[in-house]
């Protein structure tokens, strides 16, 4: 062949373009279609196994906040229960959303146990083993609050959740 014959040969034409353009567009919207899915399942899908683990969390967290009539150490082995039921929903956790309801059952345990140390420093100040000043109750209790609020709305946010 001659270099004049191949020249008048279109190696590149508009039709080729477009189809280019076409799959280019294709392949595009098929990996924001799979990105957008997977999004949305990481942040707003509970797995099957966290929901378990976080239920039997939340029940055993629950069933120690109301034990006030516990000795310490009948507390310290339930407490060490709900420790490992927590910790079983943490390892349980697959997706973005399963390690936030893992960290709001964390949050919600040092609620109870927040309580619990309160209610023992409030025991031992009737006992006279336990001296604060005004400053150090009036701290004490801005950091209570807060604590206290904190693991309410953590606790009522699972028990939504957890329904």
């Amino acid at each position: 062949m001659k270099v004049r014959e191949l020249l008048q040969h279109e190696i590149w034409s508009k039709e080729t373009s477009r189809k280019i353009l076409v799959g280019f567009a294709v392949f595009v919207a098929a990996l924001f279609i799979v990105f957008g899915t997977w999004y949305e399942f990481e942040t707003h899908w509970l797995t099957i196994r966290e929901r378990v683990a976080a239920k039997v969390a939340l029940q055993r967290i629950d069933a120690l906040q109301n034990a006030d009539s516990l000795s310490d150490e009948e507390f310290k082995i339930r407490r060490n229960e709900v420790n490992s039921a927590v910790d079983a929903a943490g390892l349980a956790a697959r997706t973005s959303k399963d390690e936030m309801v893992a960290a709001e059952l964390i949050m919600c345990f040092m609620g109870t146990e927040s309580a619990r140390m309160d209610m023992m420093k409030q025991r031992w100040i009737q006992e006279g083993k336990l001296h604060q000043s005004a400053n150090d109750r009036e701290s004490d209790y801005q950091i209570e609050l807060f604590t206290d609020t904190v693991a309410r709305q953590s606790c009522l946010k699972l028990h939504k959740e957890l329904k």
